[in-house]
């Protein structure tokens, strides 16, 4: 965030004075935990925030699985099942869920067959391997060829463990084009387009909305990144204090 540019400013974002005002820890309402704005092993805003944070629904559904050494607190998935419950669910490796139609299913993983949603709207419509100038007179806008996608939550050592379970195998990888992580938690020695759990899944919307739907972009899953846009100026004031306090003592 180079001179204070806010990366999320541009983002139609619900109000997040809820949680700005929410200034002591309570309990989750199902495990009784001691939990500040949601509980992230049940998923459930706490009670005094209920009704108060924004939802969102997705136009297909999201199973997230996530590594059972990616420590709860620190995963942003729970962000994306407390935004978007009717759409969104978690699993911890071993548990994987049932599809009962895999070619419904993709992956978002760059496995060897991996294409970029823009080509796999192209290769539903038969036109990956035709020449550009005839591709251009016939491409079309394709409906989405898949009704489930599938994300790792995982540290990328950790990835090819489940993404290689036989459960998985043949089923589509997806790609996404290259963004940059905001994340505060950035894996060691990874490039900057490693993205969160959630940033994944928005992007993956965004890049949706674009190639199926076509029509201009009206911030309909920006509240995805609701608790993560707070989460991030929460830390870069804590970076910016703790720089201060330095400045202040030195001599």
């Amino acid at each position: 965030m180079a001179g204070g540019e806010d990366p999320f400013g541009c983002l139609k974002l619900a109000s997040q004075e809820c949680l700005i005002s929410q200034d002591r820890r309570t309990v989750c309402p199902k495990c009784q935990q001691s939990r500040k704005y949601f509980c992230y092993t049940c998923y459930v805003l706490v009670a005094e925030l209920e009704g108060k944070v924004p939802k969102v629904k997705l136009p297909f559904k999201v199973d997230i699985i996530k590594h059972p050494k990616e420590v709860d607190g620190k995963s942003t998935a729970a962000h994306a099942a407390i935004i978007a419950p009717e759409d969104v669910r978690i699993y911890t490796y071993p548990i994987i869920p049932e599809f009962s139609d895999p070619s419904k299913v993709v992956i978002v993983f760059p496995g060897l067959n991996a294409l970029s949603l823009e080509d796999l709207s192209k290769k539903q419509q038969g036109l990956l391997k035709e020449p550009p100038l005839k591709r251009q007179r016939t491409e079309q806008r394709a409906s989405a060829p898949f009704e489930r996608v599938i994300f790792i939550d995982s540290t990328w050592n950790q990835t090819h463990r489940i993404f290689n379970d036989e459960r998985l195998k043949g089923l589509q990888c997806v790609i996404l084009k290259d963004h940059v992580t905001h994340f505060w938690r950035h894996q060691r020695d990874k490039p900057d387009t490693f993205l969160a759990t959630v940033e994944a899944i928005y992007y993956f919307l965004r890049d949706f909305h674009d190639i199926f739907v076509g029509a201009a972009y009206d911030g309909r899953y920006d509240n995805l990144l609701y608790f993560f846009s707070f989460m991030f100026q929460i830390v870069q004031k804590s970076k910016q204090e703790k720089g201060r306090l330095k400045d202040n003592k030195d001599p």
